[in-house]
């Protein structure tokens, strides 16, 4: 069936609104930003230069000019700051070394940082399930063409989706008993149904909902088995931080704004600079403003 070639920029997000039938968006951006947040600062200071310069601003009155390319570049810079953030919280001792990033979870102490529940998420409930999401989604669909068309679909804010959706739930809920409930799962999948759009019937689009939730409430339950702290006000900041990462347009995906982006900006632990959150709430603002799209959806 479908060959799945990732490509490097989706992982590094390279092209906002990217479409890779290699990951189905599973790797999309989170990789190269935590990777970026594991790299020594000097690193990070040189793409904050090379974003900084990039900013175009008005030739006649020298203010910041409203585009697209400001919104992406300005967003980046938060992503940056938050890439900061985890390599601040991060064990010296992976940062340092560049070790694989893995972490086991059944030992508490090892997930005591943002860096690492970062991490921990990311590979359970993202890279770990996708070798399985896809090969069901081969099995359904039966045809390699419109298996990878499915696919690429996925990667239009399906994963930020289903990322918004959990932070909505742990938001409302504070049992793990209500959290692996029928209606939890329920809930995952109505909010998927309304990013999930393809040239596919809507039976087969419902059924491959149900593969990628129930492959992701797999690894959930595996991680509250594993004593995992999945609710709780660090899981949210990290699930926050991961769909920020995640999302291949913030622009087009309003709920993100809302649900990451401006919680973020507002966080206690101050992760974002003051100068870019001004920035970022400017341009954003004037974006939904002018195309009539609500970040408060």
């Amino acid at each position: 069936m479908a060959v799945n070639t990732h490509r490097a920029n989706c992982a590094n997000a390279q092209r906002p609104g990217c479409e890779c039938s290699g990951c189905g968006g599973s790797l999309h951006g989170w990789r190269g930003w935590t990777t970026l947040a594991a790299d020594p600062p000097q690193v990070r200071d040189e793409l904050r230069r090379q974003l900084e310069n990039s900013v175009k601003k008005d030739q006649r009155s020298g203010r910041l000019s409203f585009n697209a390319h400001n919104r992406q570049a300005y967003l980046n810079l938060a992503r940056l700051d938050v890439a900061d953030h985890l390599w601040a919280t991060g064990p010296r001792s992976t940062l340092d070394s560049r070790l694989p990033l893995d972490v086991d979870t059944a030992d508490p102490a090892s997930v005591s940082s943002d860096f690492d529940r970062v991490n921990v998420l990311t590979k359970a409930i993202m890279e770990d399930t996708w070798r399985e999401i896809s090969i069901d989604i081969d099995n359904l669909v039966q045809n390699e063409p419109n298996a990878r068309e499915v696919k690429k679909g996925l990667a239009n804010h399906v994963w930020c989706g289903l990322l918004v959706a959990l932070i909505q739930l742990i938001e409302k809920i504070d049992k793990a008993i209500d959290f692996l409930s029928d209606a939890a799962r329920q809930f995952i999948k109505d909010a998927l149904s309304q990013h999930f759009k393809s040239g596919i019937s809507r039976l087969v689009a419902d059924a491959v909902i149900n593969i990628v939730v129930d492959k992701v409430w797999s690894a959930l339950t595996r991680l509250l088995e594993a004593h995992f702290p999945l609710l709780g006000t660090d899981t949210l900041r990290v699930l926050r931080i991961l769909t920020v990462y995640t999302c291949p347009s913030v622009e087009q995906h309003p709920e993100v704004y809302k649900h990451a982006v401006e919680p973020l900006m507002a966080d206690t632990h101050k992760i974002i600079g003051e100068e870019i959150k001004t920035q970022v709430t400017i341009l954003f603002t004037a974006w939904w403003g002018r195309h009539r799209l609500d970040p408060g959806v």
